[in-house]
Parts: structure tokens; sequence; C-alpha cells
């Protein structure tokens, strides 16, 4: 005698029927409130080809001041997350609940941290370049706080998953407050505190090439000028080379994530 398995029941094929009708309605809805001129994006779309063309070619005529650029963006993207670790070090030994000195300094920090995360990496920097102009030191300055958020909560939640064995342990051995930290959380945190670190690597380095668009300087306001002249050989060189320095951060992050596991 045969045995029918069923997969799927009817209440879930239903749930599956009611959220993709759900979701279609929503798209419509969408489409509509945005009132998208479909008439001009189809006469317009038999440009593509000839504007692929374009962007098919590489002027390497620039690729020194390009490279110079890069530079200065990695640059400060990396100035960006050692200033941001260390303030981030600082913040989850206070903010931490299990080292905290008090626990309402912890809430504090902790509710800090949430008002920076909670505000875009863009507007900071409009923030600091609204008060400090244009320039590499506006860009340093407006990427350290969305790493001080992304950072310096990841760092909070590593130190409060540290087993409370250890830390009690080493009371009990009367090591002060600083030996603690030093060498009885840190050892257990700093293989997740080096993978926060290059995590964040690759998000400061294309946040900072982004910045440069609102003028805090690098390949990102050197894009910005090739966009604005409609130089496309230029435009597919500069994101050519971006691509590559990309590339190349993720295969180092991802070979120091595999080692510190």
């Amino acid at each position: 005698m045969e045995r029918k398995i069923q997969l799927t029941d009817s209440k879930s094929l239903l749930r599956k029927i009611l959220m993709g009708a759900g979701s279609l309605v929503l798209f419509s809805a969408s489409v509509l409130l945005l009132n998208l001129d479909l008439a001009t994006f189809v006469s317009r779309a038999k440009e593509a080809g000839s504007v692929l063309q374009h962007f098919l070619q590489l002027d390497l005529t620039d690729l020194a001041e390009i490279m110079s650029e890069l530079f200065l963006s990695v640059t400060i993207a990396f100035a960006a997350l050692i200033g941001g670790t260390l303030f981030s070090l600082i913040f989850a030994v206070f903010g931490a609940e299990n080292i905290t000195p008090h626990r309402y300094l912890s809430y504090f920090i902790k509710g800090f941290i949430s008002i920076i995360r909670a505000i875009p990496s863009l507007v900071w920097i409009l923030m600091i370049v609204a008060s400090m102009g244009f320039g590499t030191i506006s860009g340093l300055i407006g990427l350290i706080f969305p790493t001080v958020g992304y950072l310096g909560k990841s760092f909070i939640s590593s130190i409060e998953e540290v087993p409370e064995d250890v830390i009690e342990a080493m009371k009990a051995t009367g090591a002060s407050k600083i030996q603690i930290i030093t060498e009885g959380v840190f050892p257990c945190v700093s293989n997740m505190f080096l993978s926060w670190i290059a995590i964040r690597v690759e998000s400061n380095v294309a946040e900072s090439i982004s910045l440069g668009i609102v003028g805090a300087g690098g390949i990102g306001t050197l894009l910005t000028r090739a966009i604005g002249s409609y130089d496309y050989p230029k435009i597919s060189t500069i994101i050519l080379m971006i691509f590559v320095t990309m590339l190349a951060l993720e295969i180092v992050v991802n070979r120091i994530k595999t080692v510190t596991k």
C-alpha cells in the first residue's frame, strides 16, 4: 500500500498565495504612486546600446591621478577605521554590562551608539562639511562616526557574550579591573574583534568612495567631475579601478576571516 506524503498543507499554500498576491498589489501600487513615465523609458531604451559603447572605452591618460585619488580614498577609510576602532574599544569597555563601572553608564553609551547608527553616513558627512568645509578632514571625521556606530555595538555585544565564569574566576584571584579586561576579556574576544574590523574595512572603503561625491575628497570627487563632463571613458576607467580595489579587499578580508575563525 502506497503512502502519500503531503509536502505542503493547505494553510501553508494559502499563506504563500496571499503573500504573493499582497506583494503584487504593493508593487502595483508603488508603480502607480511613483507615476513612472514608461513611454519615455521605452523611447530612450534604444539609446542604451550607444551609451554602452562609450562606457566600453577606457581612458588611461589620467591613470596616475586616478590611482592617487583612489589611494587617498583608501587612506581615509583606513584612518577612519583606526580612529573608529580606538573609540569603539573605549566605548565597549565602559558600555558592556558585564565589565562596566556602572550600569547607567552602559545604558548611556548604548543609547549614544544607537543615535550614531540611526544617522546615515551621508548625513554625517554633510553635517561635517557644512561646519568644516570640503576636504579630506571632513571625510575622515564624517566616516569615523558610522565606524564607531558599527564597531561599538559589535564590540559591546562580543564582550557581553564572554562567560561570567571567566570574569568571576579572575576576580577571585584578586585581579584588578584592568587585568580582568586585558588578560581575561580581550583574549576571549580578540578573534571576534578582528572579524568585525575586517568586515568594516570593505564598508569604510565603499563609503569613502561614495562620500567623495559630496565633497569629502578622494576618487569620488574625481568620479563626480567625470560624470559632470560626460567623460565616459574616464568614468569607465575609474569604475574599473574601484572594482579591482574592492575585489582585492574582499579577497584579503575573506582570508582574515578564515584565519580568525
